[in-house]
C-alpha cells in the first residue's frame, strides 16, 4: 500500500512539471509565430476566424517538436525537487532503489511517446495540410516531366525499363521490354530498342533499332521499327506526382513509397520523413533516462542548472539526429538506421547516468 501511494505521488509530481514544461514551451513556439499569422491577416491573406485555425493547425507540429524538451525538463524540475527535498536520499536510505523510484515515470514517458508517434503520423499531417491550404499554397500534384532509370509492370505481365523518359514529348533512350509468360513464371521474349516513342494517334509505343531475343527458340531478330498492341501504357503512367511527404499521413506515405519504387522514382526523401515518423517520437522516453539521473542529486539553486541542462542535452539530440537524417537523404546510411542511431545513443548515456545514479 505504501508503495502504491508512492507510486501516485511520484507520478502525479512528474505529470504535472510535464505539463508545465510542455504548456510554457508551446506558448513560446506559437507566440513565435503570431507575428506571422498577424501578417497574413493584415495582407487579406486570412480572415481572423481562419488565423485562429491556422494556429489550431500549427499545435500538432509544435507539440511534436516540443515535447522532447518538455518531457526532459519536466523530469529535471520533478526528481530535482525531491533530491532538494531530501525524498530521494530517504527512500534510498530504505531500501528503495532508483531505477524503483523513477519506474512510473518512464512507464509515462512511454506512454507520452505513443501518443506523439499518433500525433506525427496523423494529425501532423492534416495540420501542416490545412495550413497550406489556407494560406493558399498550392499542393504540388504535378507529374514529372522527365525521369531516368525508371520501370513499370503493365496489365499484360510486360517489363517496361528505360535509361530515359521524356513524359510530354512521349520519347523514351535506352529501352528495354521483358515479355513475360501469362503466368509470370517465365520470359517470352526480351527486346531491346535504342529510342522509342508513343504514338498519339494509336496510342502505341513504337520501338526503334529494335534487337529482339526469343527465350524459347533461342533466336534473335534485328528490325528498325517494331510495336505491339499490348505497348499501349501512356507515358504518364510511368512516372508517379510527386507530393511533399509531409502532408501524408503514414498510411498515405507507405502507399506513395511503394508507388515510387514501382516506378523506379527515387524514394530517399519519403523513406527519411517515415523514418523520423517511427523514431523521433520515442525521444521523449529516451532522453527521460537524462534529466532523471541527472536531477537525482541535490544541487542548492537548481532550478537555473536544470533549464540550461534541458536545453543543452534536448538541443544535442535535435543535433544528432538531424545530422543523422542528413546522411539518411544523402543515401550514405539507411534512413532508418539514421532514425534510430540518436534515439540508441542518448538511451546508452542515460542508461549509464542511472546507474550511476543508484549510488
Amino acid at each position: 500500500m505504501a508503495m502504491k501511494k508512492l507510486d501516485i505521488y511520484i507520478s502525479k509530481s512528474f505529470i504535472k512539471s510535464f505539463f508545465i514544461s510542455l504548456i510554457a514551451f508551446v506558448n513560446i513556439f506559437v507566440l513565435s509565430q503570431l507575428f506571422k499569422v498577424f501578417r497574413y491577416v493584415g495582407e487579406g491573406r486570412l480572415t481572423p476566424n481562419e488565423g485562429v485555425l491556422y494556429i489550431l493547425c500549427m499545435l500538432p507540429k509544435v507539440i511534436m517538436n516540443v515535447t522532447p524538451l518538455a518531457v526532459l525538463l519536466g523530469a529535471l524540475m520533478f526528481i530535482s525537487k525531491m533530491a532538494s527535498n531530501l525524498e530521494i536520499i530517504s527512500l534510498k536510505t530504505a531500501g528503495i532503489s532508483f531505477r524503483r523510484i523513477i519506474r512510473f515515470p518512464l512507464i509515462i514517458a512511454f506512454i507520452i511517446s505513443i501518443f506523439i508517434f499518433i500525433v506525427n503520423g496523423y494529425l501532423y499531417p492534416i495540420g501542416e495540410r490545412m495550413q497550406r491550404e489556407l494560406r493558399g499554397d498550392a499542393i504540388s500534384t504535378l507529374l514529372p516531366t522527365e525521369k531516368r532509370n525508371g520501370f513499370i509492370r503493365d496489365e499484360h505481365n510486360n517489363l517496361y525499363m528505360f535509361d530515359y523518359l521524356n513524359v510530354p514529348a512521349g520519347e523514351a533512350k535506352g529501352v528495354q521490354v521483358v515479355e513475360m509468360s501469362d503466368d509470370f513464371e517465365k520470359i517470352d521474349r526480351v527486346l531491346f530498342a535504342d529510342k522509342a516513342s508513343f504514338d498519339k494517334k494509336t496510342n502505341r509505343w513504337v520501338l526503334k533499332n529494335v534487337k529482339i531475343s526469343n527465350i524459347d527458340s533461342k533466336t534473335q531478330e534485328n528490325l528498325k521499327t517494331y510495336t505491339s498492341d499490348e505497348y499501349d501504357e501512356e507515358p504518364e503512367k510511368f512516372v508517379t506526382r510527386l507530393v511533399d511527404a509531409r502532408i501524408l499521413t503514414n498510411r498515405e506515405l507507405r502507399h506513395e513509397l511503394v508507388n515510387l519504387k514501382n516506378t523506379g522514382i527515387d524514394t530517399r526523401d519519403g523513406l527519411s520523413e517515415i523514418a523520423g515518423r517511427y523514431s523521433f517520437p520515442f525521444a521523449s522516453f529516451i532522453i527521460v533516462f537524462l534529466g532523471l539521473s541527472l536531477g537525482s542529486r541535490y544541487v542548492r539553486n537548481s532550478s537555473a542548472i536544470n533549464v540550461i541542462i534541458s536545453v543543452f542535452l534536448g538541443y544535442g539530440y535535435y543535433i544528432v539526429q538531424a545530422s543523422f537524417e542528413a546522411y539518411g537523404k544523402n543515401g550514405y546510411l539507411n534512413p532508418f538506421v539514421c532514425g534510430w542511431i540518436p534515439n540508441i545513443i542518448f538511451l546508452l548515456i542515460g542508461i549509464y547516468f542511472v546507474r550511476k545514479a543508484e549510488y
